[in-house]
């Protein structure tokens, strides 16, 4: 089965060469960016099309009358999902790393010229990499709620010690953030009781975050 991506440009030129290069090796869903697009309508369309990555263009406002770019809608994906697998291709890289933080994520559009075997390559080992993204956000999210499992059992057994405890809370954020929407959850988490304390758990610790943001920003 192909893993299913999105990639959003205002540009149906590069839409369509990004679709003829990708389509042998995922399910490309096409997002083309207008004037009556918004981020806020983009998201709503990426979180129902059940995807596994998400590429974007940069500059979108070049051709699109819009007042964004690409990397604001990274921001706003990476606020709802801090690890799900996004990708930005831009012909204009510089510019794309002064405005996003994470610059690990920024390729440029030549990629998408193969002209000769070495040009090949470096798309290969592209196409690569987006697949391993994906795979390996997903043995996370399957790590995460073994190790979650193993620690709930035991908790039921024999009990923690606090290293223990203090490894499950984290385990439990991280499978919030990892499943926004409680996709998934382990079995031994699917009762009243424990899916309180891990809303609990979640909730109070970002209480403790943001309380100590502000704390810091007033210095």
């Amino acid at each position: 089965m192909k893993y299913r991506i999105a990639y959003i440009d205002e540009d149906k030129g590069w839409i369509n060469t990004f679709y003829q290069t990708f389509k042998a090796d995922f399910e490309v869903i096409r997002v083309e960016v207008n004037s009556e697009s918004s981020v806020e309508t983009i998201l709503d369309s990426l979180l129902a099309s059940d995807l596994n990555a998400v590429v974007t263009d940069y500059l979108l406002e070049e051709n699109a009358e819009v007042p964004f770019n690409g990397n604001k809608i990274v921001e706003e994906l990476k606020r709802i999902r801090p690890h799900f697998p996004i990708v930005m291709l831009t012909s204009y890289p510089t510019q794309a790393i002064g405005h996003t933080d994470d610059v690990h994520i920024i390729y440029s559009k030549d990629i998408l010229t193969v002209e000769n075997d070495k040009d090949q390559e470096e798309l290969d080992i592209f196409k690569s990499k987006i697949q391993s993204n994906i795979s390996n956000y997903y043995r996370k999210i399957k790590d995460t709620n073994t190790r979650i499992e193993q620690l709930v059992e035991k908790r039921n057994k024999e009990g923690l010690d606090i290293k223990e405890e203090e490894e499950l809370t984290k385990l439990y954020i991280l499978f919030d953030e990892l499943n926004p929407e409680g996709k998934d959850l382990p079995a031994n988490l699917v009762h009243r009781d424990s899916i309180s304390k891990l809303n609990e758990f979640v909730n109070e610790t970002k209480e403790i975050l943001e309380e100590l943001k502000k704390l810091n920003q007033k210095k």
